[in-house]
């Protein structure tokens, strides 16, 4: 799959949870990549680092998904779960003539934490909360 389709992805919900309770799903999805996670809490959002490479050999980031928490009515909390960054890659011949499409560098951990992010969040609210994934060309 090309990476335009990749980075379209995403997580939309709206649970009735408290904001710490919201940041420790995150933080239980992003354990679930083990050592290729990173996350970083702050007032308003929630940052995840995916490192795609082999957990010992240092690698860039790539993606680094952003995780917005905006309060809502009666003690709610809107999450909006997209990428921000990412790298992309292409297959080469030779060393440099492109022979494929490209792909989102860290596809695979990244779509094992979105579907963590998702049990998370519909395990916090399973009555009450909305709960969608975006898929590509979804707004």
């Amino acid at each position: 799959m090309a990476a335009k389709h990749d980075i379209q992805q995403g997580i939309s919900a709206e649970v009735a949870a408290d904001r710490e309770v919201v940041v420790d799903a995150c933080r239980r999805a992003a354990q679930i990549l083990g050592e290729h996670a990173r996350l970083h809490a702050d007032a308003a959002k929630v940052i995840v680092e995916i490192l795609p490479g082999p957990s010992r050999a240092p690698a860039p980031v790539s993606p680094v998904v952003g995780i917005s928490l905006q309060p809502s009515d009666a003690g709610r909390v809107c999450v909006d779960a997209r990428i921000e960054r990412y790298r992309t890659s292409r297959p080469v011949a030779f060393g440099f003539i492109p022979t494929g499409v490209k792909h989102l560098v860290g596809r695979t951990h990244f779509r094992r934490f979105l579907n963590a992010l998702e049990i998370e969040l519909a395990a916090l609210d399973p009555v009450t909360g909305r709960v969608r994934r975006l898929a590509a060309g979804a707004q």
